[in-house]
Formats: C-alpha cells, sequence, structure tokens
C-alpha cells in the first residue's frame, strides 16, 4: 500500500477514483485502505493527504551490560595492569607510589600464587589478620584493603571477573594516630655506636637530622634520583638498626625529634 500513500501525497487533494486509477488497484481494496489510513482523511466528497509528524526520540537506551570474561588473571597480573591504569588517569604521583608499596610489599606476597577471580571474602579476612600478626597498623592495613578492593571492582566493572567477591572496608573504631616516639639518651648514644661502625653514611645524616629538625627529603641533597636512591638506602639500613635496638614501631624521620646530650 505504499504506493496509494506516494499518490496521495502527491495529490494532497483527490477522490477514491483517483487512486483506483492511478494506483491500478480495486475501488474496494482502495477504499478501505483510504478508511483506516493514518495520514489520510475525508474532506467532504474528497480525500486530504495529511503528514503526520514523527516523534522524535530525545533519550535511548544503551545497553551497559559487560559479558563476563571469567579471566584467568592472576592476582599479580592484575595488580600491574591495575597500576598501568592508574598511572595514566589523572591520579597523584604519590598516591601511585603508596599504590606500588603496598602492591609489591603486601598484596602480591600473600596472594601471589592466587586467581583474582578465585580471591573470596574469606580469603581477605585471612590477609587482615596475617597483616595484624606481623603488627602492621591498623591504618595501614585499611588502606592496604582498600586498594584490594579498589583492584578486584575494578577488574569486575571491566567484566573480567564474576562479582563474587564484594566486600567494604568498613571503620567500626577510631584508629589512633601513630605516637612520635623519642629515643632516650642511652638509645641515642647506642644508635650512633652502630652507624659509626656499620653504617657511617648514616651518622651525619642523622646528626643533621636532629639539629636541623626538619623531615629526611628536606635535608637530603642531589637530584630526585639521587635522593629517591639514598632514601631506599636508608630504608633497608635503618631497618636493620631497628631490629638491633628493638625499635619496633619507630620510622626514621622520628629522629628529628630527638636531642643530642
Amino acid at each position: 500500500m505504499d504506493k496509494i500513500l506516494k499518490v496521495a501525497k502527491r495529490l494532497k487533494t483527490f477522490t477514491l477514483e483517483d487512486i483506483v486509477m492511478f494506483c491500478a488497484i480495486d475501488t474496494n481494496t482502495a477504499g478501505t485502505f483510504l478508511q483506516k489510513s493514518e495520514n489520510i482523511k475525508p474532506c467532504g466528497n474528497k480525500f486530504e493527504y495529511i503528514e503526520t509528524a514523527k516523534a522524535k526520540d530525545t533519550f535511548k537506551i544503551i545497553d551497559k551490560n559487560i559479558p563476563c570474561k571469567n579471566s584467568d588473571i592472576t592476582v599479580t597480573d592484575a595488580c600491574i595492569s591495575f597500576l598501568n591504569v592508574s598511572q595514566s588517569r589523572n591520579i597523584k604521583q604519590n598516591t601511585v607510589k603508596a599504590y606500588k608499596t603496598f602492591i609489591n610489599a603486601h598484596i602480591i606476597p600473600y596472594f601471589k600464587g592466587f586467581v583474582l577471580k578465585d580471591i573470596t571474602v574469606s580469603d581477605v579476612e585471612s590477609f587482615r589478620k596475617c597483616m595484624q600478626h606481623k603488627q602492621i597498623s591498623e591504618r595501614r592495613i585499611k588502606n592496604i584493603l582498600t586498594l584490594l578492593n579498589q583492584i578486584i571492582k575494578h577488574f569486575q566493572n571491566e567484566g573480567y571477573i564474576d562479582k563474587t567477591c564484594i566486600f567494604e572496608v568498613k571503620r567500626i573504631a577510631n584508629i589512633p594516630k601513630r605516637q612520635i616516639q623519642i629515643l632516650t639518651p642511652e638509645q641515642l648514644t647506642q644508635l650512633f655506636k652502630i652507624t659509626n661502625k656499620k653504617y657511617p653514611y648514616l651518622t651525619l645524616i642523622i646528626q643533621n637530622l636532629i639539629t636541623l629538625k626538619q623531615p629526611l627529603n628536606t635535608i637530603l641533597t642531589g637530584s630526585e634520583q639521587e635522593k629517591k636512591s639514598l632514601k631506599r638506602k636508608i630504608r633497608k639500613d635503618f631497618y636493620k638498626i631497628k631490629r638491633e635496638l628493638d625499635l619496633t614501631n619507630y620510622i626514621f624521620d622520628d629522629l628529628r625529634f630527638s636531642n643530642f646530650v
């Protein structure tokens, strides 16, 4: 019946006989169509073609369902991929550095034998208890678990794994701020004995730290790369010193609050 509409549109006003003649169609079929068509209205003893405006869509439905790839990606590979994504986004460099530390020091060592899709909330709880056993601060544990949750959610939202491990890291008690620790005169004397004997380069750095009362990053000189390399060496050596002096929850920058005897 498209032919009838084309003829009617061209003629604008017409009779039943016009349609029968121009469309070469029988009278009954033409009459039935003209009576039922939304575009054709009776006008006296004739018919008139009326263009009906089509409603314009102001929005559309977009299918956002992502078929799950159910990937066998390992936790290690997932962490590396997540770091790459984080670096490509507008995330602060210090935040990315914190991510790297948490991933390399805690998440990968614990979950290195895991496939990401196999991690359960029970595994996450065991991970938390393991960190507590290592006497990692509650604040740091919370940040590590929050990052792990981000990684899992990222791959769930991207459709790599099913949403079988959904959890929330919720504080149920205030985490006390870490107290600054000040060495006793005896501990400070012992500290210098160790550095003078085993780590002489640290002696001058510690002396400047105590004298200037400034954070380590402020008193170090050289390029950023040189500072970064030296800080890694200091952390490694100072960790050994802490074990020797039995300073479990002590950080290097606490030394700036000490005083020479």
